[in-house]
C-alpha cells in the first residue's frame, strides 16, 4: 500500500511550474542583454575594415552576423520554448496520473498558493524591468510572446494548477491498485 499518498508526484510538479517561471525570467532578460550586446557591437566590428593581412569586415560576414541572426532571433523562439515548457508540465501531470488520496487536495492548495504568490513576485520584479526607460526596457519589449507570458504568470499559473489539480485527483478510479 502507499501510505504517502502520492504525494511526491504534486511536490515535484509545483517545483517544475516554478523552475519553469524562473527559467523564463532568466531567458528573457539573458536574451535581452544578448540582443543589446550583439546590436551594439555587430556593426563596430562589421565596420573595422583591413587590419594588417586580414579583411575584418568580410570575417564578420561569415562569423559574427550569422550568431547575430539567430540572437535576434531569440525574441521569439523563447516565447515558444516557454510554452513548451507549460505544454509539457501539463503532459507531466497526465503522466502523474495516480489518483493520490483526496486529503491531499488541501496541501495540492496551499502549494498552488505559494506557487501564484511566487509567480506574483516574479511578475513584479519583471514588470519593473520592462516598465523602464532605458535600454533593457526596450529589448525586453521586443519579448512580446514571453514577456506577456512572464507578465500574466500569475494568471496562467493559475489556470494550469487548477486544470492538473482537476487531472491529478480526478484519479483513475482505481485507488486500490496504486501501489
Amino acid at each position: 500500500m502507499n501510505k504517502k499518498g502520492n504525494i511526491m508526484a504534486m511536490i515535484i510538479f509545483v517545483a517544475v511550474l516554478f523552475v519553469i517561471l524562473f527559467v523564463g525570467f532568466i531567458m528573457v532578460t539573458g536574451s535581452a542583454v544578448l540582443n543589446f550586446v550583439f546590436d551594439t557591437a555587430v556593426p563596430e566590428l562589421s565596420g573595422v575594415g583591413q587590419v594588417g593581412d586580414a579583411n575584418f569586415t568580410e570575417m564578420s560576414g561569415y562569423t559574427i552576423e550569422p550568431v547575430n541572426d539567430v540572437i535576434q532571433s531569440f525574441t521569439w523562439l523563447t516565447g515558444v520554448l516557454y510554452i513548451l515548457m507549460l505544454v509539457g508540465s501539463v503532459g507531466m501531470a497526465f503522466a502523474f496520473r495516480t489518483a493520490p488520496n483526496k486529503w491531499l487536495i488541501a496541501f495540492y492548495f496551499m502549494l498552488v498558493i505559494i506557487l501564484i504568490i511566487g509567480s506574483i513576485f516574479v511578475s513584479n520584479m519583471y514588470e519593473e524591468f520592462y516598465d523602464g526607460t532605458d535600454d533593457l526596457a526596450l529589448r525586453l519589449k521586443e519579448h512580446t510572446l514571453l514577456s506577456w507570458m512572464i507578465l500574466y504568470s500569475p494568471t496562467i499559473f493559475t489556470v494550469i494548477s487548477f486544470l492538473t489539480g482537476i487531472v491529478l485527483f480526478s484519479g483513475m478510479g482505481q485507488e486500490e491498485f496504486v501501489w
